[in-house]
């Protein structure tokens, strides 16, 4: 809360330049005349993401993380059933519209037809209230791995 009122105490700050040469001037340092505000425009910016990123912010400390054997159930493969590296998901997830399943024969992650779920209906803590159907794309961080 400190650094959040010292960086709006800063936004109207004007900080001037300390060097005063004798003489004449220099084209290239008439410059360094004018206020210096590249750290207080670097903190506005910074201050712009961090409320831009607040506003979508999910209450973490509430959501409770799921063990591997909690999400995934265990596929044994092959002639013997020998091979155990297939998962099965048995929980709700969210895929894209232009989703297609991978060869069942190299599919890893099987998501039964049941889970699969292109929209959300989400909702508020606050308001009460439920919003219909929201996009599965707004409620993920993006990320380059593929499940």
């Amino acid at each position: 809360m400190k650094k959040l009122i010292k960086a709006h105490e800063e936004k109207g700050a004007e900080v001037k330049a300390n060097e005063k040469p004798d003489g004449a001037i220099p084209g290239y340092l008439l410059e360094r005349e004018e206020v210096n505000r590249t750290k207080i425009l670097s903190n506005m910016v910074k201050q712009k993401r961090k409320e831009k990123a607040g506003k979508w912010q999910v209450p973490i400390s509430q959501v409770k993380p799921m063990t591997e054997e909690e999400m995934f159930k265990v596929i044994k493969s092959g002639k013997r059933k020998r091979k155990e590296w297939k998962r099965m998901i048995t929980q709700a997830t969210f895929v894209g519209s232009n989703f297609t399943r991978k060869p069942p024969k190299y599919e890893r992650y099987i998501r039964p037809m049941g889970m699969r779920f292109k929209k959300a209906h989400v909702t508020h803590p606050e308001l009460k209230t439920t919003f219909y159907p929201v996009s599965y794309t707004h409620l993920t961080l993006p990320t380059n791995r593929e499940v």
